[in-house]
């Protein structure tokens, strides 16, 4: 673990195994992005979005509803899938 990362607290964890999870550390709402990294290295700024809850349940009856998130590199982490810490 970087010293950065030990000084930032950790606001959020999305798990994605039991060895892994991407912890949240700001959400800066002006610029629509979030500070998060993966199990302790390297804190970046990754871009908030939306994506239609049909692209990640794969039920296409959820179309017309909005899930937001942000890109963690290609893979989408929906804050309702957040943890709170």
């Amino acid at each position: 673990m970087s010293k950065q990362s030990e000084q930032l607290k950790v606001i959020g964890v999305f798990p994605l195994c039991n060895t892994g999870g991407i912890c949240i550390h700001e959400i800066d709402h002006a610029e629509d992005q979030v500070l998060a990294f993966m199990n302790g290295k390297d804190p970046q700024w990754y871009p908030m979005m939306e994506k239609p809850l049909s692209e990640i349940t794969g039920d296409k009856k959820d179309n017309d509803t909005w899930e937001s998130g942000f890109l963690f590199g290609s893979f989408f982490v929906p804050f309702s899938e957040v943890m709170r810490v």
